[in-house]
């Protein structure tokens, strides 16, 4: 008998817009009868792998194989069981049903001991921030007077939970053992050295900055020093990893910001915490920051999730904006839309918490506002960054501005830059397209290369596979038995089996799914996967079917439309060719084990003879 939870998967997934599901994650474009999209679950560069098609509602990225319908889709980008995926897909979509309420989330992807973690980090974090405002320690009183120093208000100093780490370190380890955490859990959260008595805070005497993750939960800290008597040479003090906390998987500030980012399409992506800060004070609450880590293939899947243009704000100091040329470099690989803030100004300050404090609120407002795409960046940079006066400078600067140049598709843009370039370098534009068009030529060619080299490869593949007519015949039954009830009786009454194993593993998965649901079901594809993926189907190799699903269903249009009398024919023609690839296969087999030439064919001939003993039996009992 199914159960409540597969039945509303399969009326969830009925509801379901695959592409207003897979957009609260994923910016979606549309591409003919589909849509596309860079896939979120590889490093995907470039458009082309990944499809969703709106009428069948399912996925599928041809690049790193993933596919599925809109359940799978939430299921495997929130890294969630399938009951979860199930209540998160109906809370996207607006489905509500009373049955939901005896599936209640139970979160069983995190453990006991990392639950205890996270509890314990709360706590910190608690202690930390009523240690600011009501703390004994009068260094508490310099902390607090330190943040109102630097323009922060008790407001903002509440929205980021900033606190201070009492000098007297045993106070908090004494606290969290009251509440009945162990010293070995109080150490796993990297405050206290386990191996170090008596045991006290290595943060103590610091202001603690918060780090939480996606969801909004503490799994770190940054402390800074504050005082003029701390002799520390370290200006912070960060977390060391834990089970549940990286830097190069976090983002400052991303929770707070990815909704605002949403509803005003845009984030700033800053260096420091004080940039996020300043940004906030002066009313923009779309800002996140860098961990101080080069930006990682997570860091690009966070922002990729917060379907809104990046704006690129680093320091403008020599490390800040090299860091922002690589960073650019990366976002052009990944197809990510994004501007850079101008880096041509005329002061001295080098980041937005600093500009704040020298010019006030409109001058940030302002600063942040003057937004430039890659080429009118990447000019002044150059400019700025080299030795202009020589030839060698000139000769840099247009070699390193070749690349983009060449990416333009649009030809105003094309010949604005060019000619930009030309007057800045004082080389003849049409010197510079000489050199663009033989960097196009040598990328042009390496394609080229790798085309043939593929090409060549199928080729070579399908003329020496002489399964191909017989997979491609199978291939259309199953592709009709996925849409076609009728198709599924034809099969079972005309074929009954498929050679290929995983054909034959689809087949078996749609009598099972037929045999067990109930009439009123309708029969899709978007419903075979939501029991292919529920407990209710024990098949193996789950993955696989799916992805061949997928597929086939991307591809059903590419065949003719379904009849009795062409599938048909289509049964005659697997048939014909089961015997013709017998003979072919025993003919290999006995050329290895080197018969003559005589033994092979009498062998061929033996093993046809019982094959098609074999079909006619089968043809019998099926009549029958």
């Amino acid at each position: 008998m199914i159960d409540n939870l597969f039945e509303i998967a399969n009326e969830i997934v009925k509801q379901a817009d695959i592409v207003e599901v897979a957009s609260h994650y994923i910016k979606v474009e549309k591409c003919g009868r589909n849509y596309q999209a860079l896939c979120p679950f590889h490093d995907d560069k470039k458009l082309g792998n990944f499809y969703l098609n709106k009428d069948k509602g399912i996925f599928k990225c041809f690049s790193c194989g993933k596919s599925g319908n809109a359940i799978t889709f939430v299921q495997s980008i929130e890294h969630i069981p399938f009951k979860e995926a199930v209540l998160k897909t109906a809370e996207l979509i607006g489905y509500n049903d009373e049955r939901l309420n005896n599936f209640v989330s139970t979160k069983p992807s995190i453990s006991e001991h990392d639950q205890k973690l996270f509890n314990c980090l709360e706590e910190i974090c608690q202690f930390y921030e009523n240690s600011l405002f009501f703390s004994k320690d009068e260094a508490a009183v310099d902390a607090l007077n330190y943040l109102h120093n630097r323009g922060l208000d008790d407001e903002t100093i509440k929205h980021f939970r900033i606190g201070y780490c009492q000098r007297n370190g045993e106070n908090i380890v004494e606290f969290l053992r009251s509440k009945g955490y162990s010293i070995t859990i109080i150490s796993e959260t990297r405050i206290v050295n386990i191996n170090k008595t008596p045991f006290r805070d290595s943060n103590a005497g610091r202001i603690s900055f918060p780090i939480a993750d996606k969801d909004g939960c503490v799994v770190g800290f940054s402390c800074r020093k504050f005082r003029e008597d701390d002799t520390s040479n370290a200006k912070y003090i960060n977390t060391s990893a834990t089970s549940l906390f990286n830097k190069g998987n976090i983002l400052y500030n991303y929770n707070n910001a990815i909704n605002e980012a949403r509803k005003v399409g845009y984030v700033y992506l800053l260096e420091g915490f004080m940039d996020v800060i300043a940004c906030y004070r002066v009313g923009i609450k779309s800002a996140i920051a860098l961990m101080g880590t080069a930006l990682t293939r997570d860091n690009l899947q966070h922002l990729r999730f917060m379907k809104s243009q990046i704006r690129l704000c680093l320091d403008l100091d020599n490390p800040g904006q090299l860091n922002a040329l690589n960073i650019s470099n990366l976002f052009d690989e990944a197809n990510i839309d994004y501007k850079i803030v101008n880096n041509d100004v005329d002061f001295s300050e080098k980041d937005t918490d600093e500009i704040l404090k020298a010019y006030g609120d409109e001058k940030l407002r302002s600063y942040l506002g003057d937004l430039k795409n890659k080429g009118e960046w990447l000019l002044v940079y150059l400019s700025k960054h080299l030795n202009l006066k020589t030839l060698d400078g000139k000769k840099k600067m247009v070699n390193s501005f070749i690349p983009y140049l060449a990416s333009l598709a649009n030809l105003l843009d094309y010949e604005y830059y060019l000619n930009s370039l030309s007057r800045v370098s004082g080389f003849d534009a049409s010197i510079i397209e000489k050199a663009v068009n033989k960097y196009k030529g040598k990328l042009d060619k390496k394609d080229e290369v790798a085309y043939t080299n593929l090409t060549t490869s199928n080729s070579t593949s399908k003329k020496d596979n002489p399964f191909t007519k017989l997979k491609l015949a199978e291939k259309q039954i199953v592709s009709y038995m996925l849409e076609n009830k009728d198709a599924v009786d034809k099969y079972e009454i005309k074929l009954g089996y498929f050679v290929d194993s995983n054909y034959k593993e689809i087949a078996n998965l749609i009598e099972e799914f037929i045999n067990r649901i109930n009439s009123a079901n309708e029969y899709n594809v978007k419903n075979l996967i939501v029991f292919l993926d529920s407990d209710e189907c024990k098949f193996l190799n789950k993955d696989l079917i799916r992805d061949e699903i997928a597929n086939l269903a991307l591809e059903y249009n590419k065949f003719p439309p379904y009849s009795e009398a062409h599938f048909t024919d289509i049964v005659n023609t697997i048939n014909e060719e089961k015997e013709n690839n017998l003979a072919i296969d025993t003919y290999k087999l006995n050329i290895k084990s080197n018969k003559s030439e005589l033994e092979q064919a009498k062998y061929a001939k033996t093993l046809l003879s019982k094959r098609k003993f074999l079909i006619d039996e089968n043809d019998k009992k099926r009549r029958n």
